[in-house]
């Protein structure tokens, strides 16, 4: 790998890590400056991408426009300044220092340096915007120490907006000048530096949001663990996204090579893979956008479901993610498994044939040797004057040495001196034998001097498979002109070689043949198919098929089944064949990818059960909670209403009949709990009023009054603490503003007072009306029918008094009343 590809590999690494820890925070705290660094991040990955794929698929760079080579990164410098602009401290939008012009006095000089390496246009525009940034970023560090006596929280984001920017400079800079070697060149190192400070501007604008937000977000076990199923979900796909962009690359490169060679280098490429880069930010800003709809979507229906329903959302949705990410984990495992495995067995199936190749050649070898050896010697023999009888001896002696020191396979050495066939076993030919007309004269003439081996014969008497060795040596002068051509030959049995083939084998499996150029098959491990033509038991391509081999094997059909076959050549003239079938090579990979999936499938058993078990006892503690907090809240409503002799039992009250209007109107089960929680609560605040004020028997003073109106303040005090819920503050606040605006303590009206504070508005009038006064009793229903009709509009919100009106309407009996 060249120090340019590293370079590269480093940036979009960092523009790719940048991008998942932003999606992270923007999941986790959705804020418009995480949304803008995002498109910072994506944006930027728009040039890195597709120059880093170009120099590791080509290797080379780019040639390019200006305005392609530089469009994604151009447009991030204006986000980075949008963000810088909108994350500034409002302290600092006003503020000026002589040191904010400092970037404007160091970027003209630097200008005039770059402008003599690149295109007008590119460097003003970013030499142009990041001067601009820069300004900001000094602004607000400046004001920052102006002003940090007022506690102003330092400016992270903008601390390291201009550290990227520094880097970035210092890289252009460096690029302008020509360096020794690599190692001394600050590119690369800066390059490194430049990465981690682009990831560092998500970690300044977390300390940007974090130290603003006082209220935080509070969440819940299951949430959280939503949040993270979300995020684990997008950064392996978006991660798939990225390593599918460069297998499609590959491809194309592959596919222009092939079909295009002359233009390999030439803009198609750049085309195809800017166009994938932009394919790619598409993709990714779908599957943001969906996945944070979706994600905010569920968050926001959970605020309206009870826990036992929002549990068993989240319940099923981990079960789910659980599962894509195991299947998916899986199917690479597995994946690369198998691949693993069958490039094993390749290697595997090519050193056994290798090795069984070398083997039959050393073999040979030895056959061939012995030959050339006997032939030399004949030859010297013939030169010297010696006779047919004592040329003859010599190759029976030969025969019994070859026989006892090499190989009982060789059978016997025989030979064709001037017209005589002379045998080393001592066989006499019967009259009118012609060994001119024999196949290894013909052949060992056709060598031309050379050792050949000829084509193998099944022995008449024995059914033995026998090869024969020869080798032309001089002639001898004929009486009528023609000299005799003589020969001497060697016969050698297949035995050694049928024993190489019976152990021949893959890690026990397949079987080995030898077949010779003709197509006859010297050895089988079958016995009874040695000595028969390949193309009598196999398809009749199948030779050809073997002599074409490729990398040393080839895949065909072999009685009927699909098979590998891996091919070895021996001596240029045969062929050494280990036959495998594809069910049986990859038969204990089969079973390694079964193993694997079952495991996997009772890992997520057990995590399924486990989590089955955690997700029932919090359904079971969630619901003890919820009846553990209904109870305290109950006491702590009843304790207030204890103040009062006169109201015991109104809160209850107030919130039953709050809960029957929100039924009747439709609301959910949730919102009906949460109605009644606000019912119970609405009047906490009186226990801030004095017991004498509440419980006095006559009518109450202008003081008194003035008095007892502060208690919805009190209790908006009291609760307002409860983050989870801040309906419950709101309630105990507004419960006594009336529809018209003329309630207090705020004088709010119509749409502004919360839909469910109105609803407590109407039932905690209409249980005023008939509960006991020290100064009445109980109302009758129709005065209190009528009350409630004349405060339509006025004191109450016209659609819920007329679902109060109809549910009194209904109690014929007058049962919603203090007993």
């Amino acid at each position: 790998m060249t120090f340019a590809s590293f370079e590269n590999i480093v940036s979009l690494l960092g523009t790719i890590v940048g991008l998942l820890y932003c999606v992270f925070k923007y999941i986790e705290t959705p804020r418009r400056g995480y949304r803008i660094i995002i498109a910072f991040f994506l944006a930027n990955f728009l040039s890195e991408y597709y120059w880093t794929v170009y120099q590791l698929i080509m290797p080379s760079y780019p040639d390019v426009s200006e305005f392609v080579a530089y469009f994604g990164w151009n447009i991030s410098y204006c986000l980075l300044l949008t963000a810088v602009y909108f994350m500034r401290h409002e302290s600092a939008q006003r503020y000026f220092h002589p040191v904010m012009l400092l970037p404007v006095v160091t970027g003209v000089p630097l200008f005039c340096l770059y402008i003599q390496y690149g295109g007008i246009l590119n460097n003003t525009w970013e030499v142009g915007i990041t001067t601009l940034t820069l300004i900001f970023c000094l602004q607000d560090l400046m004001s920052y120490r102006a002003k940090r006596g007022q506690r102003i929280v330092f400016p992270w984001f903008s601390l390291t907006a201009l550290l990227y920017i520094a880097t970035d400079y210092i890289l252009w800079t460096a690029s302008c000048f020509t360096w020794e070697n690599a190692l001394t060149d600050p590119y690369l190192y800066f390059s490194v530096i430049g990465a981690i400070c682009r990831i560092l501007l998500v970690y300044g604008a977390s300390k940007y949001y974090e130290l603003r937000e006082k209220d935080r977000i509070q969440r819940s076990v299951s949430e959280l663990g939503l949040q993270v199923a979300v995020q684990a979900i997008v950064t392996i796909l978006i991660l798939g996204i990225c390593t599918a962009g460069l297998f499609f690359a590959v491809m194309i490169r592959d596919s222009f090579s092939l079909r295009f060679p002359a233009i390999l280098n030439e803009d198609p490429i750049v085309s195809c893979l800017f166009s994938i880069s932009a394919v790619l930010i598409i993709l990714i800003l779908g599957l943001l956008y969906v996945m944070g709809s979706r994600y905010r979507w569920i968050l926001a229906e959970g605020k309206h479901m009870s826990v036992g329903r929002r549990s068993r959302i989240n319940f099923f949705f981990t079960i789910t993610v659980t599962l894509i990410l195991m299947v998916l984990a899986v199917a690479y495992n597995n994946t690369v498994l198998y691949r693993a495995s069958v490039v094993g067995m390749y290697e595997d199936g090519e050193e056994a044939i290798k090795a069984s190749a070398t083997d039959l050649e050393n073999y040979l070898t030895v056959a061939v040797t012995t030959v050339r050896v006997a032939a030399d010697s004949v030859d010297l023999m013939k030169q010297s004057g010696r006779s047919k009888q004592e040329i003859e001896q010599y190759i029976k002696d030969q025969t019994r040495r070859v026989a006892e020191q090499f190989d009982e396979n060789f059978t016997g050495l025989y030979a064709s001196i001037d017209g005589t066939y002379l045998d080393g076993l001592g066989w006499k030919p019967p009259a009118g034998y012609d060994p001119t007309g024999r196949d290894w004269y013909r052949t060992a003439l056709a060598a031309n001097g050379e050792v050949v081996i000829v084509s193998p014969y099944v022995d008449a008497q024995t059914g033995e498979v026998v090869i024969t060795v020869g080798k032309e040596i001089a002639d001898s002068p004929n009486d009528d002109g023609t000299p005799f051509r003589n020969v001497v030959c060697l016969d050698v049995i297949v035995g050694h070689i049928r024993e190489v083939i019976q152990t021949e084998n893959i890690a026990g499996k397949g079987y080995g043949m030898v077949v010779n150029e003709d197509g006859f098959i010297v050895a089988h491990r079958e016995e009874e198919k040695s000595g028969q033509f390949i193309d009598a038991l196999y398809d009749s391509d199948l030779l050809e098929k073997i002599k074409n081999a490729e990398e040393g094997r080839i895949t065909a059909k072999v009685d009927g089944e699909d098979c590998t076959l891996f091919v070895a050549p021996v001596m240029n003239q045969w062929y050494s064949v280990i036959v495998i079938r594809d069910a049986e090579l990859l038969e204990d990979t089969y079973s390694q990818l079964a193993v694997n999936i079952v495991v996997s499938i009772i890992i997520f058993c057990l995590i399924t059960f486990f989590y089955y078990i955690a997700y029932k006892n919090e359904q079971t503690y969630g619901k003890k909670v919820e009846e553990m907090n209904l109870q305290v809240v109950t006491a702590l409503a009843a304790a207030v209403d204890a103040k009062d002799k006169y109201t015991n039992g109104h809160s209850a009250r107030v919130a039953e009949y709050s809960r029957m209007i929100a039924a009747r109107c439709g609301y959910s089960e949730p919102d009906q709990d949460e109605i009644y929680m606000m019912g119970l609560l609405h009047d906490i605040g009186k226990i801030g009023v004095p017991d004498e004020v509440i419980n006095k028997t006559s009518r109450l003073s202008e003081e008194e009054n003035k008095i007892i109106q502060k208690h919805p303040v009190i209790g908006s005090s009291i609760l307002e603490s409860i983050k989870e819920n801040p309906n419950l503050a709101v309630a105990a606040r507004w419960h006594h503003e009336c529809y018209d605006g003329s309630g207090y303590p705020d004088g709010i009206a119509g749409e502004e007072i919360p839909e469910k504070v109105r609803i407590i508005a109407v039932a905690d009038a209409y249980d005023a009306m008939t509960s006991r006064r020290s100064y009445r009793n109980v109302m009758p229903q129709n005065t209190v029918l009528e009350e409630l009709r004349r405060g339509i509009g006025t004191q109450f919100d016209p659609k819920f008094a007329k679902v109060m009106i109809e549910l009194i309407e209904e109690d014929r009996d007058y049962r919603m009343r203090e007993k």
